[in-house]
């Protein structure tokens, strides 16, 4: 009886799990949960029926079509899209737009939140068919034309972009957006006296600290050109380019550079700015390019060796990614402790223990100030190079620094645990739960400590707890794990 009791607790828990898992996808937590939502979610694992499935869609359609959604109202799926978008879920949002929009063609709301959605999720082209869908219901919506020149930015249409801005500035309506926009384009156009005046007519107007800062970059750009005296116009162009680096306006970096690049394919910095930016719109190969371009004109410059780490890394390269990381630290790349951060993540993807450990303790050195940067080298020594005692040194250093935090005699009683110092494990990992009653790592930990000790039904109580503390994460996954294993014995 106790074995059918325990594989019935395993299918339940392995059911929990999986749906934790997808409610974490989409920020959802379980007190908010219905069964519609459950059934939605499982939907989304189901295979898409093949034609000779007839019952089996015939199944489908009734379970969720006529019984689900077609009984959701318009303010439902409008409700629904925004509880969605708020946690990120985007395309999950979108979907609910659309049914909303199928309900209520002639509204407008449906189509702005979709416009909204699709140039989040970075669907121009979609974007573009909400916006025209809106400007066909009302022609003067200045947000929606708005968002239209953004979208035409990304797309690399600066004319089409200029035409819409100029557009909305004729309204009448003064917008610093509006007035930065219309700048950075006379600006890609080297129109710098119409450039520099729209960009202090957005200063005049602005209120915004953030938009106020990217209008300085492209003034102080102008600032130091001037200063430079006799310098280059291709040096402006450098400078102008960083500037929209900084700005975040990658489409326009890359226009500009590949003009000043047909000109002069030799400047190494024009070159790491113009990977810079590809690498910013995830467009790895053509960043890779780029890099390489400037590596081969200064292969000692840690600049573009530290990007040429991340551009490999990004592409899957792992151990290119760590030569070039290596080579950047080598010649002196600053902030040494951003290399020594991404080489211990490498190497623990590439299982390398030691040295991801290595690197670990060196972002330690150079900033104890996180409690989380001691877990990693902590768990690796104690999970995977069988070193108890260096995670218990490392664990004691944690909670010299953080005497009051939770974490700290997590962290403590965990390499106890290691030590099999079992009196000091269970009274670190119980101040721990003192400290912080909903830590699922400390139940979690004082869960093996009772397995060692073959307390077992108390071991399955501090799991549960674990996994009810963190249904969706690893701690709540490793202890649903743990307790199916003992159910079972």
């Amino acid at each position: 009886m106790r074995k059918f009791f325990a594989f019935l607790m395993a299918i339940i828990l392995a059911f929990l799990a999986v749906t934790g898992v997808l409610l974490y996808r989409q920020g959802v937590s379980f007190s908010e949960v219905d069964l519609n939502t459950v059934k939605e979610l499982w939907a989304e694992l189901l295979p898409e029926p093949s034609e000779t499935d007839e019952d089996v869609i015939d199944i489908i359609a009734t379970d969720t079509s006529e019984t689900f959604e077609e009984n959701l109202s318009y303010d439902e799926h409008i409700e629904k899209g925004d509880y969605y978008f708020e946690r990120g879920f985007l395309t999950f949002a979108s979907n609910e737009y659309v049914k909303a929009a199928n309900l209520e063609p002639n509204r407008i709301e449906p189509y702005q939140k979709l416009l909204k959605t699709n140039y989040e999720l970075g669907d121009y082209t979609k974007a573009t068919i909400n916006a025209e869908t809106i400007l066909s219901m009302s022609p003067n919506d200045f947000n929606t034309k708005f968002t239209l020149a953004l979208i035409y930015i990304k797309q690399s249409d600066f004319d089409s972009a200029t035409t819409v801005l100029e557009e909305l500035s004729a309204s009448g309506v003064a917008d610093a957006e509006v007035s930065y926009y219309r700048g950075l384009l006379k600006i890609v156009f080297d129109d710098h006296d119409g450039g520099k005046k729209f960009l202090k007519q957005a200063k005049s107007d602005s209120g915004d600290a953030e938009l106020d800062k990217k209008i300085n970059y492209f003034l102080d750009a102008y600032t130091e050109y001037e200063f430079a005296k006799a310098a280059e116009e291709l040096y402006l162009s450098e400078l102008l380019s960083r500037a929209y680096n900084k700005a975040g306006e990658y489409e326009m970096t890359i226009y500009k550079l590949k003009n000043v690049l047909k000109t002069r394919s030799d400047l190494r910095d024009a070159w790491i700015l113009f990977g810079f930016a590809y690498l910013n719109l995830e467009s790895y190969y053509f960043a890779q390019t780029a890099f390489e371009r400037a590596y081969d004109l200064d292969s000692q410059w840690p600049t573009t060796q530290y990007f040429l780490g991340l551009t490999h890394a990004e592409l899957g390269n792992d151990d290119e990614a760590i030569i070039y990381l290596n080579y950047a630290l080598a010649n002196g790349f600053e902030p040494e402790i951003v290399i020594h951060q991404r080489l211990a993540d490498l190497y623990l993807e590439i299982e390398d223990y030691t040295n991801a450990v290595v690197s670990y303790e060196e972002v330690l050195d150079m900033n104890n100030e996180d409690i989380n940067s001691f877990v990693r080298p902590i768990w690796i020594y104690l999970d995977y190079l069988d070193e108890p005692e260096k995670a218990l040194e490392l664990a004691e250093l944690a909670v010299a620094a953080f005497p009051e935090t939770a974490m700290s005699y997590n962290l403590l009683g965990w390499s106890q645990v290691g030590t099999d110092d079992q009196t000091e494990a269970e009274k670190n990992l119980k101040q721990a739960i003192e400290l912080d009653p909903n830590l699922a790592a400390s139940y979690y930990n004082l869960g093996k400590l009772y397995e060692v000790q073959n307390r077992d039904s108390l071991a399955l109580e501090v799991y549960q707890k674990a996994y009810e503390l963190d249904p969706s994460g690893s701690i709540g996954n490793l202890a649903a794990q743990r307790y199916n294993v003992l159910m079972t014995e």
